[in-house]
Order: C-alpha cells, then structure tokens, then sequence
C-alpha cells in the first residue's frame, strides 16, 4: 500500500534528523495544495507508521509563503510590518504542481485562492527529454532504450542532469547506452523549451485561473514567489514575468523554502500546546477547501444522479453554507440519504464519497416532492459536519464526517513487518485477509472498460453509415486518421522489403530501423482511431441516434450507463 512506502521515507528522514537533533516524535508534514481528503488521510497514516505524532497537515505553498513572511520580517513583532502584501506561489516540484495566493497581514497568513495538478511536475519534462533521446536512438541504430530497465533508468538519470544543466547553459551532450551501442545527443535549451512548452502552458492557464477565482487581477499582485526545484528552469521566470508583468522574487531556496515554513509552524503549533507565549514566531493560517464539497441528488428533469455542489473550492475556513432546498423523490418515503462527495464535477462518480447523513423514520403519507433542507459546516481541520431537515415531518439530523480510511493504521503495520523481512504472526495474517478490498472500485473499473469497448465497436460501425449533420466532423476525423494510418502501412512493407533485400549489413539496419520507427507512428494513428472511434460510439448515445447493425450493443450500452450513474 502507498502508505507503507511513504512511511518508509518518513521513517529514513526521521532517522536522518535523529542522528543531529537526537529525539524527533513530533512533525509537520506538508502536501500539494490541490491534494484531496483520500491523499492527506494516507499521508498522516505515513507519518503514523514511521513514529511521528503528526501535529497537521499543511498545504505546501502555505508553507512556503510562511518561510517569506518570516524572512521578510512579518512576524517579528518588535520589527515587523503591518502592511498587507498578496503574494502568488508558483510551486512546480519533481512530481506535482501548485498555485496559491495569499495575502500577509502582519502575523495573518489568509490563503485566497488555490488550485493545481497532482499529475504535472519535473518529471513529466524529464520524459520529454528521455523519448526524445530514445526516439533518436531507434532511428539511427533500431532498437530502444527504454526497453531495458537498467538503460532505461541510466537514460532518465541523464535526461534530469540535462534539465539541470539546461538551466545554467544553453547546451548540454546527453550520453545513451544500450545492446553495446553508444551515442551521444547534443540537445540546447531551445529545443529543451519547444518540446515542453506545452507542459508550461499548463501551468500558466491554471496561475491565470487562479487569479480569476480569487477575483483579483494581475496589477492587485504584489509578490510573485518560486518554489521546487523545477521553477529554476528560465522559461518558468520568463513566462510568469510575461504573464504578470512584475518581478520574479527567486530569493528563498526553492528546494528549503517549505520545510522552513513547515518547522515555524510546527513550533508555533507547539508552543500554543504547551501554552508557551513567548520563544519566536507565531502567528495566524486561513486556508481554503482545494476541492468542494456537494450534495449527490437525482435531476427531476434527466432523472440521473448529480453532485450539486454546496461549498465551492477555495471557500476560506471554517465555513457554514446556507440551507440548501432539496426535494423528496417519491410519496411515502421512510427515509433521506445525503451523500456527500469531494469534486468538482457533475457526475458524482467522478467525485470522491465522503459519507452520509440520514434522516429516518419519516411519517407514513409524507407527499412526493417535500422539502428537505441541507447545511454544511466545514471546520478548518477539516471536519465536516452535515444537518438535513425536513420541516413538513419534524425530523432533522446532523453527523460529523470523519476522514474515511482506506486501510486502517493495525492492517499496514503488518503490512510494514512484511515489507522489511519479518514474518508476521497467524493472527497479524488474518488481519491482511480480512482486510476490505475495493471489490467496488475494481467492479466499476471493469464496467467502465466494458463501455468503453461497446462505444468501439458502435463507432466502427457508425463511421461507415449516414450519421447527422452534429456528428460529421467526427466521420471525417476517423476518414483522416484511416487515409494516414493506409500510407504509413505501405511505408512500413517498403521498409521491411528493402531491409530484407539490402546489400549490406550497414544498409540492412539503417532501413530495418527505419521501419522500427514507421512501426511506432503507425501504433500511434491506431490509438488515435481507436478513440475516434470510441468518441463517435459515445456521441451516438448522447444524442440518441441509432445506429442499424449494433443495436445489442446499444442496449447494452445504456444499462451499463444507468448502472454506473445509480452506483
């Protein structure tokens, strides 16, 4: 389980700091801002399973903001400031990326707005240097690195040096080794740049985001801060420079800057314990929701099920909602169910459950269509309280929420003793066994893929029959993508026939590398028509058109669709 191997990271880092400070029991740990409730669950239980009392979680651009305040003084309360100053957080790390403004007010920090993307970081540019080194390495030589593990990993390793060395130089030589073969690839910051400027943009729409959701504008900013090792790329600098038209404040290591400011809060959270007043810094966190929170309820006029969102992300905490007006789905109803979900989209299968609230016992005759009333409370730790009420029959409810485990902390201790060597008891086994598996999860999963494949084959189909006008432009796609993948097909068999026919040994691996590498291309069109496919199958569905020939399909289709909705 993650758990475990983030336990065994914390539990090194624990005996690292041991061996200079002595004793460490207690910590702070930080994460993504735009981390859900699933992820900070499994990290305290990390932090359990190494031996630390986990004292908070805390949003990693919010720590790092801290570190500033400190450095520029804020919280020295016999030289500190008491202007404002609202300062945007750029945080692109080795495997995530984050954004966060915040205003300081003195010893306030007041988090604004946050958003971000948990699968964007340094890495992702890493592996646009990898595939390019390895793509050239199968055109000239025809065969792949990457199919090695141990050269695939030497390659990696080059491809990070690279991105390092790219933002000090504007050139570097990556070295590639495998099957005996040795070549070296000059690779400039410019083309460095081209190849992952889409990678860059992403971040910038989602800065650009957050300053809308935060409902400022650019000149409102007065401090742009870099964080992780990956913002010391120049064209991070230069874009947000562009973007925002304001100097680039570089001045705090972006490696050091969030463990810095997670140690201040550690030791203010400390001292408030141990009812110390004095001793250094402390001082106020407002944080927002990075996720909102929502109602699952049934649409009166589709009749499928819905998240209507209740609190919206970036709400500061804590925070109480409104009462929310809900209806009775049918007459004679015994009881109300309040699902509530973390997300931001619709389709409440795209959310995370959070749990329930219910209302029972209602009195018999109660009329279809009565009125229920929601609230939710969401504490700035996180605990989320839920009432419901319905006035016409004099019920209510309220239930605290609590993060739902995925496993609990007795099942990956075991699993702990497992992964270092020692054997656990029969009893400590049982545990594993009984353990509840995501049977749900894998069945929706299974489901899923089942669709998708019925979409396949109903778009196959469709592309070759008389479609409405809405859904032209997607039979001309799959036309395309079929012409292309056609001409790449007959340059793989001259390939191959010229490899099979050629005079030297020399001639023979230049052309059999050459259809090594119409091969890859032709795959990828086969990818591309596969989900045109897919696409086309769903948008028959959508909008109701019936295809003749896969009606059986059809049917299928749209049980498995209700059945998703409905789980």
């Amino acid at each position: 389980p993650p758990e475990v191997l983030s336990g065994f990271v914390l539990e090194r880092l624990k005996d690292d700091v041991e061996r200079k400070l002595g004793n460490v029991s207690e910590a702070v740990i930080t994460v993504p801002a735009f981390f859900d409730e699933k992820r900070r669950r499994a990290t305290q239980l990390a932090g359990e399973l190494a031996g630390l009392k986990v004292l908070d979680i805390i949003n990693e651009p919010t720590a790092a903001a801290v570190a500033y305040g400190y450095q520029q003084g804020f919280l020295k309360s016999d030289e500190g400031t008491t202007e404002s100053q609202r300062i945007l957080v750029y945080d692109l790390g080795g495997g995530t990326f984050d954004v966060t403004i915040l205003e300081i007010s003195g010893d306030k920090f007041h988090a604004l707005a946050t958003d971000g993307d948990v699968r964007l970081g340094g890495k992702d540019f890493d592996e646009r240097i990898v595939n390019h080194v390895a793509e050239k390495f199968v055109k000239e030589h025809g065969v792949d690195p990457r199919s090695d593990l141990e050269d695939c990993a030497a390659l990696w390793l080059e491809a990070q040096q690279a991105k390092h060395a790219l933002s000090e130089r504007s050139r570097y030589t990556i070295l590639c080794m495998h099957n005996g073969i040795r070549m070296k690839t000059e690779l400039t910051r410019a083309e460095f740049e081209e190849k992952t400027r889409d990678l860059l943009g992403r971040t910038e729409t989602t800065t650009s985001l957050v300053v809308k959701q935060a409902k400022m504008e650019w000149d409102q900013i007065d401090r742009v801060l870099l964080v992780g090792g990956s913002s010391r790329m120049p064209m991070v600098a230069e874009m947000l420079h562009r973007l925002t038209n304001k100097p680039i404040d570089q001045s705090m290591s972006p490696d050091e800057a969030v463990a810095h400011g997670a140690a201040l809060y550690a030791a203010m959270l400390m001292r408030k314990r141990d009812g110390a007043e004095n001793g250094g810094a402390g001082f106020e966190l407002v944080n927002v929701n990075s996720h909102s929170l929502g109602i699952v309820g049934r649409d009166v006029k589709t009749n499928r099920l819905v998240n209507n969102v209740v609190i919206p992300k970036n709400t500061a905490l804590p925070h109480r909602s409104k009462w929310i007006r809900c209806q009775t789905q049918k007459a004679n109803q015994q009881s109300v169910v309040v699902p509530v979900v973390e997300g931001e989209s619709q389709r409440p299968q795209q959310c995370i459950a959070l749990g329930t609230c219910v209302v029972r016992d209602l009195p018999t005759e109660l009329a279809a269509g009565s009125d229920v009333y929601v609230q939710y409370r969401y504490e700035a730790n996180g605990l989320i309280r839920v009432s419901a009420k319905l006035p016409d029959a004099r019920r209510e409810a309220t239930v605290e929420i609590k993060r739902e485990e995925m496993q609990n902390t007795e099942t990956l201790a075991v699993w702990k003793k497992r992964l270092t060597g020692v054997e656990p008891s029969r009893e400590e086994s049982a545990v594993i066994s009984n353990a509840p598996k995501p049977s749900a999860e894998a069945d929706s999963g299974d489901l899923r893929k089942r669709l998708d494949s019925l979409y396949l084959e109903i778009g196959q189909v469709a592309a070759g029959r008389d479609v409405p006008a809405i859904l032209k432009r997607n039979q001309q796609m799959i036309l395309a993508s079929q012409q292309k993948l056609q001409t790449i097909q007959k340059q793989v068999d001259s390939a191959d026939r010229q490899a099979t026919e050629a005079a030297s040994s020399a001639e023979q691996i230049r052309f059999s590398a050459e259809a090594a590498r119409v091969r890859s291309e032709a795959q990828n069109v086969r990818k591309q028509l596969d989900f045109a496919y897919l696409i086309l199958g769903r948008e028959c569905l959508n909008q109701g058109v019936a295809v003749e020939g896969v009606s059986a399909q059809r049917s299928e289709a749209e049980a498995l669709r209700a059945q998703l909705e409905s789980s």
